[in-house]
């Protein structure tokens, strides 16, 4: 029974309270021996249990449903969990903006860099560049933010 309960995520009374529900069991135990059960049939057993309860959802409980989704969306909210949209669609133009005048200015620049140098030497050049480039989208901040930190 511990095995099945793993596979669900639960402890093994749910098991025992699915049981008396209609869970499936492939070979019933006794005193000492657990019982055995076919993972897929249980799983098809859990999934049309699932899908039950969505069909047959009245609309008060929808709207419960959707209440207490709404309150738990407002609650991540205001713990800085969620974020709307339109505050993080300019940053993320911005950001994809920086990037992208990087990497234009950046050809001209690395191949007169690259002038005389071996392959090997190039390689590293290329190498430290992207590094370089993924460190400053890993610590990008915009315009605004270094303002808003006294950072110029």
């Amino acid at each position: 029974m511990d095995q099945i309960a793993a596979v669900f995520g639960v402890a093994p009374k749910t098991i025992v309270e699915w049981q008396e529900q209609g869970f499936p069991v492939a070979v019933r135990g006794r005193p000492g021996v657990p019982s055995e059960y076919d993972t897929d049939k249980c799983i098809g057993w859990f999934t049309e249990r699932e899908l039950q309860k969505i069909r047959t959802e009245s609309p008060n409980d929808r709207l419960a449903r959707v209440k207490a989704d709404s309150i738990e969306m407002d609650n991540a909210e205001r713990r800085g969990l969620l974020i709307p949209a339109t505050l993080i669609e300019p940053k993320m133009r911005a950001a994809a903006t920086q990037a992208r005048e990087a990497w234009i200015e950046a050809p001209p620049r690395l191949s007169r860099l690259c002038l005389g140098k071996s392959a090997d030497q190039i390689e590293a050049l290329l190498q430290t560049e992207f590094e370089e480039f993924l460190r400053r989208i890993a610590s990008w901040k915009t315009i605004d933010d270094e303002d808003e930190d006294g950072d110029d």
